[in-house]
């Protein structure tokens, strides 16, 4: 009881202060290609919490690889040469990645996409926001705004910057039963990211910029999420998105948190990601 007590104090007290802190995580992913033989389309795999990085033998994997795509799966934190956390992580380093692929003669520049789930589906979000040269964009479970890190710190931060700066976010809840519930393991994170999204001038200022996203867009949610509430943030997107005047997105709904452990769930993706890439001519 001792640690879970400290935890939480942690936790707790560490959420009422405002990050100070100079000192930033370093500038740095890791990156792996499992590559085509030839010229092909290439999709970015972001995941989530655990670091990011699918492996080469994930199923999704393995099914991008048989439909001619290169796949290049990308690490954020937690592996070699990554920041230990996932704590004010860096776009900048997506960015050149994003334009060094379409500068790669072995890409199809026409079909550069972006997959990412959970925490990864935010990042794609976000990279699709200001990154015109991604043509197809596949967001599973994602928040519609910056969250906090999910680091346990003295200090509040953010989970993403772009430079020095660390992007506006929405911080969790301090000294609120949801928030200890899913600390202490007794529940899910779902009721927490409800309640800190009553915080509706954080909400607004976290708001990940959807409307500028031009490339069409796939978007998984679980009508039970536990692990956050992605049904009510893909509607959010949905609405974001309408406002401006955007193409609907292809909307899929999965049946837990997980998509991609689900066969349908692949196949769907799977099957956007295949049109988009023969609509555009990239796949014979």
């Amino acid at each position: 009881m001792k640690s879970a007590f400290v935890l939480v104090f942690a936790l707790f007290a560490g959420l009422a202060v405002a990050d100070r802190s100079p000192a930033l995580p370093a500038d740095a992913i890791a990156v792996e290609v499992d590559p085509m033989p030839q010229r092909a389309p290439a999709v970015i795999m972001l995941g989530g919490s655990e670091g990011g990085r699918f492996g080469a033998d994930h199923p999704m994997t393995v099914s991008l690889r048989a439909s001619g795509f290169h796949v290049v799966r990308v690490a954020y934190f937690g592996a070699p040469g990554t920041p230990r956390h996932l704590d004010r992580i860096a776009l900048d380093p997506f960015d050149d990645l994003i334009a060094a692929l379409a500068a790669d003669p072995v890409v199809d520049a026409r079909c550069l996409f972006v997959l990412g789930a959970s925490k990864g589906g935010e990042l794609a979000l976000l990279l699709a926001a200001d990154n015109p040269r991604l043509t197809a964009v596949a967001a599973l479970v994602p928040a519609h705004v910056v969250f906090q890190s999910s680091r346990i710190s003295p200090r509040r931060q953010s989970s993403w910057r772009r430079g020095d700066v660390p992007l506006p976010f929405v911080p969790y809840p301090v000294l609120n039963p949801a928030t200890l519930r899913g600390v202490l393991g007794l529940s899910g994170y779902r009721e927490m990211h409800i309640r800190a999204l009553e915080d509706e001038t954080a909400v607004a200022a976290a708001a990940i910029p959807v409307d500028r996203i031009a490339a069409p867009l796939f978007l998984a949610y679980a009508p039970d999420d536990r692990v956050w509430p992605s049904d009510i943030m893909v509607r959010s997107i949905v609405t974001r998105l309408a406002g401006a005047g955007r193409p609907a997105p292809l909307i899929h709904a999965a049946p837990d948190h997980f998509v991609l452990n689900h066969r349908d769930s692949r196949a769907a993706l799977l099957a956007f990601l295949t049109a988009q890439a023969g609509s555009l001519g990239c796949l014979n």
